[in-house]
This record gives C-alpha cells, structure tokens and sequence, in this order.
C-alpha cells in the first residue's frame, strides 16, 4: 500500500506533494523542506487511519465473496446474483457513508504540522 504524501506549501506559495522522509527544494524560492521534521508516531498514527480504511472498504465484499462463491458454484447461480447485489448496494450506500467518517474524522483527529524550511 502507497503511503499518503505529506504536502508542503513553501513561504512563496509554491506547493508540493513529499513522500515521507524525503526532502524537497522549492523550485520558486530555493528552499529545502524536509519532511523528517514530521514526528514519527503521529504520521504512523495517519498510516493506521488510512489502512483501517482501506479495510473498511474491502474486507466485507471480500467476506461475502468468500461465503457466496463457493455456494454459487456448489448449490445455484442465485448466490453470484446475490453477491452482485450486495456488492453494489455495499458500494452505493455503505461506502459512502463510511468515506464520509472516515474523512471527517482525518480532519478533525490529524494535526496540521507546521514546520520550517532548513537553513540554506
């Protein structure tokens, strides 16, 4: 899984998208960012937000799968019917609402890190 980029908006105003741990100069202004300054617990603390929600969002298709397959295959085509259904009504109404949280809940727990250029 990709982890999320930090983005950093220079002094000037120009902006970027930094994976974490790795140092990025302005191309506008000429100073050097380095996303290290970042606390380490608190962006692993995003890590786990983002994975929990990825999770949210497959495991249960992939648990009805799990259960609906092998029926479809062993007992009749009405359980693939069935796990075509739950699948889009999963994706139509249960993910949405769970983004939503999930979003809100990014915003609201997730600090806004505030850090300085390095010394050039």
């Amino acid at each position: 899984m990709a982890k999320p980029p930090i983005t950093i908006t220079c002094d000037c105003g120009a902006a970027a998208s930094v994976a974490y741990g790795e140092r990025w100069r302005c191309d506008d202004c000429g100073r050097t960012w380095d996303t290290t300054q970042v606390p380490a617990d608190e962006y692993a603390s995003l890590l786990r937000s983002v994975r929990r929600y990825k999770l949210l969002i497959v495991a249960p298709p992939l648990l009805a799968a799990a259960v609906l397959m092998p029926l479809a295959i062993l007992v009749g085509i009405q359980f693939a019917v069935l796990l075509f259904v739950l699948a889009i009504a999963w994706r139509l109404f249960a993910v949405p609402q769970i983004r939503r949280r999930a979003t809100q809940r990014v915003v609201e727990g997730n600090p806004k890190w505030t850090r300085r250029p390095e010394q050039p």
